[in-house]
């Protein structure tokens, strides 16, 4: 949820050292507020310094200089009010008058096509218009150089009005919506990151480990849901050996059993040769002809038929079926594959041994066809679809659907790669957590709102700064709880 605000009005002042300056609100502000600029950044409190000449005005805002592009985020939950969008003079401006009665300004946002200085792009994200609601940590637009700033460095001039809708300095404000860290697992690599994150959840070892290949998602795709009903890690190998950090974990964790993911192509024996002489334990294999008898093979080596729910997934891309997998753990169900347009027959077969109650297709019809749904219902009396327009919004869309309010924890991974998420789907199950789907450089807006839903404890990003960055745990220390 967001913050609760703390208004302490500004004191107002009369800047008499300053020839002509009219009468602004000077000082500290308590207010609470997610940071606007969601990049690499740099300001100083510039708040009353004299413009032109004869100082006949002053300065009342800071500018925040970045490079063009870097997104810009709402400070707070409002509806967008006056927004020049002409070409030229006053270009891209906008206010945002907050829900609880202040306001902030938005000045010199881009009007500039990426990479160009042509007065061509735009400085508003898609769908803000006067009159629009947005929430707060919700991309608005984009820094630029737009109107009187044409022949300076990219910044963005950001004001704060209190509700009498005189200036406050921003300054403190800014600097204390940069305050605070989001716990983070993470390593220098996949690799690092899959052992970090079996170093958070297993700290007292493990007694199974699944490893699987790091270099592609489909062979673990759906050992998520396995890994978290036996309450053990999933480590990330190489096809051909063993990286480091995987062998310090399995060493670590002192499993008695490992079991490898996927075939020979996915994991060589000569891997399976490795995990034998370090850990001294029995190797197994789950593994089919492809990713789809690979799905079929996990599912079959621990879920029993006359289940509940069976979860079905796209077998040509990651995000819905790992998004997925959190909430089939959660439920102790299993996560089967399907293409586009057909059901595989190692997917047909194994619905067919598990005679589930119900089907969940996870995603789209644009990954998973209305006609796959359709013949779906040959193996389950009730079967129903859970997605979104994207990504970001079938996650957001499935933790709805299972989890409740006041959970522990939220996980965060990347929207746009698998192997974070791929190692945080055990920890996720064993936390009764969701995870949820960011890009590098903002927060979706689904993202955003199936935050505040949840009201979790404790938010946690798995993956490091190149794919999560920085500015994305300032804006979900503002949204996230």
């Amino acid at each position: 949820m967001r913050r609760v605000a703390t208004l302490l009005a500004a004191t107002a002042l009369v800047l008499t050292s300053l020839v002509g300056a009219p009468e602004q609100a000077l000082g500290a502000s308590t207010y609470q507020m997610t940071f606007p600029v969601a990049g690499t950044h740099h300001y100083s409190d510039t708040f009353g310094a004299c413009r032109g000449t004869d100082c006949s005005r002053t300065h009342e805002g800071n500018d925040i200089m970045a490079d063009k592009m870097i997104p810009i985020v709402a400070v707070a939950d409002g509806t967008v009010g006056w927004m020049h969008n002409e070409r030229g003079v006053k270009c891209c401006a906008m206010a945002l008058n907050h829900d609880d009665g202040w306001a902030s300004w938005y000045i010199h946002m881009n009007n500039d096509t990426p990479g160009t200085d042509d007065g061509q792009g735009w400085g508003f994200a898609p769908g803000i218009a006067p009159g629009v609601h947005v929430v707060e940590g919700q991309l608005i637009g984009w820094v630029g150089d737009s109107g009187n700033a044409e022949n300076v460095a990219p910044q963005l001039h950001f004001e704060l009005h209190d509700p009498t809708g005189t200036p406050v300095d921003p300054y403190d404000a800014l600097r204390a919506a940069q305050t605070g860290t989001l716990a983070r697992r993470s390593g220098s690599s996949r690799y690092g990151t899959a052992r970090a994150i079996s170093e958070a959840g297993f700290p007292s070892g493990a007694t199974e480990v699944f490893v699987a290949v790091g270099s592609d998602f489909a062979d673990a795709l759906t050992v998520g849901p396995v890994a978290g009903l036996t309450s053990a890690p999933v480590l990330l190998s190489t096809s051909t050996a063993l990286p480091a950090d995987t062998s310090t974990e399995i060493a670590r964790l002192s499993p008695a059993t490992v079991t490898v993911i996927g075939g020979p192509g996915a994991i060589g024996d000569s891997v399976v040769a490795q995990l034998e002489l370090l850990t001294g334990a029995p190797v197994g294999r789950l593994a089919g002809t492809d990713r789809y008898g690979t799905a079929a093979a996990i599912s079959a080596s621990r879920f029993d038929p006359g289940i509940g729910t069976v979860f079905v997934a796209s077998g040509s891309s990651f995000p819905d079926g790992l998004a997925g997998s959190a909430a089939a753990g959660h439920i102790g169900s299993p996560v089967l594959l399907v293409g586009l347009n057909q059901i595989p027959p190692a997917t047909a077969a194994e619905l067919q041994r598990l005679a589930p109650a119900r089907i969940v297709v996870l995603g789209g019809t644009a990954v998973v066809s209305s006609a796959v749904e359709s013949s779906l219902a040959s193996y389950a009396p009730t079967v129903e679809r859970i997605g979104g327009s994207d990504r970001y919004e079938t996650a957001a869309a499935i933790s709805a659907a299972f989890f409740e309010p006041g959970v522990p924890k939220v996980y965060i991974v990347t929207g746009t790669n698998f192997p974070d998420a791929v190692a945080g789907v055990p920890l996720a199950i064993k936390n009764g957590a969701p995870l949820l789907l960011v890009k590098n450089d903002f927060v979706p807006l689904a993202t955003l709102l199936e935050l505040r839903r949840l009201n979790a404890t404790e938010v946690v990003i798995l993956g490091g700064e190149a794919a999560i960055s920085p500015w994305i745990a300032t804006i979900l220390l503002g949204v996230g709880h």
